[in-house]
């Protein structure tokens, strides 16, 4: 459909877009996020277009044998909530049943079974429609071999993240967010608050692909916790697509519409050297209803290589507007082939998974001994697990003492506490132990 005019245009197009006005919400820092990434590291660039040039490699020699198989990606859920949300299901601490949501609004995206099909709200590109064909399970086993539920839980000490200085430290223990699993062999996605900027809003972002190693611990995306799923603690206007989006970024897909910091035309996603060559040039991001009457036209496409003249393709994933709901051939071509090339672990990953869309409600097999109790002046505890976080608190209901990311054994010192009955709470990924503790100096 497209001439060699179009990909030596989109070539020229620089996907920079650090001033948006700010009335308008953001939805998605990715573009930022590689602007800044290009600052920092020169060779950034060059990483990317590797991908897409490999990823043309495969395309040409597999793109006609249709043999679009189901890959399965394992998903580890990184819940990052603040300390006043300490319960399940209280705001940044969201339920089970949200995340159960989210993942069936991905399975339905990626499979070509959302709701809008088979009679989407305009058909002006139904032709383009394709199905990916992902399926996004829990994972059952974590990178030390032990079992989860796919699912971590980490009381972050900050209430919120700023998404363009803290873009990465819901990310990293250190930083008050929990540390990436194996990026190559589970997709991270870290539910946190991102933090509103005045008028101006992101609800999620993602790294595209690169062969840059220095950082991949970073790898996976960022949604706001009130973007993520539709029930729960999402907001009213949440319709789950957020992370439909962001994992298209995650396997290679940029925004449709132009965001050349001058303004005007082009064919973004087509950009340094992308694959996608289906989807119309476009104008700024359009943040408004799709449906039958809705008949956008912000670019003369025959001056981007298109044999005629189309509508903006508002309905697609990777724009802005209030409702979408299909990829195109071309966007489910580059992400099936980032995933038989730089992603192939991902897709040959040895992960179990649970795909049966419920949260695995398994009693966790660990346990502990806390002795001496009474104590003095410490504690001991001798626990079976890896990885787990302790409170101590007082008979008030008050928190005295937290320490988090523990191993195994560990001493505990309480000389500064006075004579008292506390409570010791141990704390898994996965689960929750309470032990009351008399102090007797």
């Amino acid at each position: 459909m497209k001439s060699f005019l179009k990909n030596i245009l989109g070539l020229f197009v620089i996907l920079v877009s650090i001033s948006v006005a700010a009335q308008e919400n953001k939805k998605c820092f990715t573009t930022d996020l590689i602007n800044k990434e290009l600052i920092t590291n020169k060779d950034y660039k060059n990483q990317i277009q590797k991908v897409y040039i490999q990823n043309k490699t495969w395309l040409s020699e597999n793109r006609n044998k249709n043999n679009k198989e189901l890959i399965t990606i394992p998903v580890v859920v990184h819940v990052i909530y603040r300390q006043t949300h300490a319960n399940i299901g209280i705001g940044t601490n969201i339920p089970n049943y949200q995340i159960e949501d989210q993942l069936r609004i991905l399975n339905e995206d990626y499979s070509k079974t959302n709701s809008e099909f088979p009679n989407p709200p305009r058909n002006t590109f139904i032709n383009y429609a394709d199905n990916p064909n992902l399926k996004f399970c829990l994972a059952t086993i974590d990178p030390n071999g032990n079992p989860t539920n796919g699912i971590t839980r980490t009381q972050s000490f900050k209430n919120n993240f700023d998404y363009d200085t803290e873009a990465n430290d819901m990310k990293r223990n250190v930083t008050g967010g929990k540390d990436a699993w194996d990026p190559s062999r589970y997709l991270n996605i870290w539910v946190c608050d991102i933090a509103s900027s005045g008028n101006t809003s992101v609800l999620g972002y993602a790294y595209l692909p690169s062969f840059l190693t220095v950082g991949s611990w970073r790898d996976g995306l960022v949604v706001d916790f009130q973007h993520f799923g539709t029930v729960g603690t999402a907001a009213p206007s949440s319709d789950g697509r957020t992370p439909t989006h962001e994992i298209g970024h995650y396997l290679g897909l940029l925004h449709t519409f132009c965001e050349s910091s001058s303004g005007g035309c082009c064919d973004n996603d087509n950009t340094w050297g992308s694959n996608v060559y289906d989807t119309p040039a476009s104008d700024d991001p359009y943040y408004g209803n799709v449906n039958s009457n809705t008949n956008n036209n912000s670019c003369n496409d025959l001056l981007f290589g298109f044999n005629s003249d189309l509508l903006d393709i508002d309905e697609n994933f990777m724009a802005y507007s209030r409702n979408t709901w299909m990829f195109t051939n071309d966007q489910v071509g580059e992400m099936t082939a980032t995933l038989n090339g730089i992603r192939s672990n991902l897709k040959n990953s040895n992960v179990p998974v649970n795909c049966s869309g419920t949260v695995s409600t398994y009693n966790e097999n660990f346990s502990f001994n806390i002795y001496p109790n009474p104590a003095k002046s410490e504690i001991k505890i001798d626990c079976n697990y890896p990885n787990y976080d302790i409170k101590l608190i007082d008979i008030l209901g008050k928190r005295v003492l937290y320490d988090k990311d523990l191993s195994f054994n560990q001493i505990i010192d309480i000389s500064k506490f006075k004579n008292g009955t506390f409570f010791l709470e141990i704390t898994t990924p996965q689960s929750k132990k309470i032990e009351k503790i008399i102090i007797n100096k």
